[in-house]
């Protein structure tokens, strides 16, 4: 005897995927994708939708400028090269290297307009591919030639190790610590012993690998933590150049490609484990006097802000891919049932 089984109109409508949450989720993703080239750090890609700007280039880096800053164009056009050649013997490399193909560089003559393309209001940033320098908060803090050749060395990193191993992989601490050193002058780390001496403590970094880990020490005390921050990293790595060699610096940095344990290698490296490292060089900057007697370590708070600021970043590039995913995914399946069903 065979039965028959009656289903409900809503009990079919439950089992059925509602259309329209695929329907806003992908529609969000493209206005915020528009509005992210058309009126934000995406524009860096196509400089054609900058109709205000201008340019300049030599025979493989270019300049975008605003107005009639020719002449600044030119000197910026003439520092990046200046800051190319410096990362090359810094770094060890040939002639042939990740700056043969050139880069490209914005000189923002106002804060106004370098947050526009950035949405931060630094000196400078490396984003997108490109290299936007804030001409207005440069000048009186750091030469020109400074903010360059930090904004190149992150450029390098990145195509050097690539954009997920350099965001992912490679200490933060490091990175900003080689870019700080290379600058023609740091007033962070010049000043670093009497911004400790109101606040005697420093951020271990060991709890700065990755980009959100500084970006939380960067925003402690508004922002304050920032300059011993930066100086500190910068005489941390000094202080390894000059005890270990620049070849351990080159050894180690080889390393860090997909590297899921960096701060082993640098054990592996330098015969030493990092919060040892750090311990005697900080030993070092109190017994020089650079350093007030009582400075110690503190390690990073949670910083909320920072934390749902990567949430949505990972949420806008993984959440469409699920979507996508899973949309391909249930076509191919449907597909399947279909041929066996003929």
């Amino acid at each position: 005897m065979t039965g028959t089984i009656y289903t409900s109109r809503k009990e079919i409508k439950k089992k059925q995927p509602n259309p329209w949450t695929l329907r806003v989720v992908v529609i969000l993703f493209f206005w915020i994708l528009i509005y992210f080239f058309f009126a934000g750090p995406g524009r860096l890609l196509f400089p054609s939708l900058l109709i205000s700007y201008s340019s300049v280039s030599d025979h493989k880096n270019t300049v975008y400028f605003y107005g009639d800053r020719i002449e600044n164009a030119l000197d910026l056009l003439w520092l990046a090269s200046l800051a190319q050649d410096s990362i090359r013997h810094f770094s060890g490399e040939p002639i042939e290297d990740e700056f043969n193909s050139g880069v490209t560089l914005f000189l923002c003559e106002s804060p106004r307009q370098y947050f526009h393309l950035t949405w931060n209001n630094a000196m400078g940033s490396s984003i997108m591919g490109r290299i936007v320098l804030n001409e207005t908060r440069i000048e009186g803090s750091i030469s020109s030639f400074s903010a360059v050749i930090h904004e190149m060395h992150h450029k390098y990193i990145i195509r050097k190790y690539g954009y997920l191993p350099a965001v992912f992989f490679y200490p933060k601490w490091f990175e900003e610590g080689c870019a700080t050193m290379l600058q023609e002058y740091s007033s962070a780390a010049d000043n670093l012993g009497e911004n400790l001496l109101a606040q005697p403590f420093l951020v271990t970094v060991t709890s700065l690998e990755h980009p959100w880990n500084w970006q939380s020490m960067v925003r402690m005390e508004k922002g304050r933590m920032a300059a011993k921050g930066y100086g500190q990293v910068c005489l941390f790595t000094r202080y390894l150049i000059d005890r270990y060699g620049i070849g351990k610096i080159h050894a180690y940095g080889s390393r860090l490609h997909w590297n899921m344990e960096p701060d082993r290698t640098f054990e592996k490296v330098f015969g030493i484990p990092l919060a040892t490292a750090e311990a005697e060089w900080l030993k070092s900057m109190v017994e020089s006097g650079t350093a007030p007697i009582g400075t110690s370590f503190i390690t990073l708070p949670f910083d909320v802000v920072v934390f749902l600021r990567w949430v949505f970043i990972l949420l806008i590039i993984f959440v469409p891919l699920f979507f996508l995913v899973r949309w391909v995914f249930r076509r191919i399946t449907r597909a399947k049932h279909q041929k066996h069903d003929r």
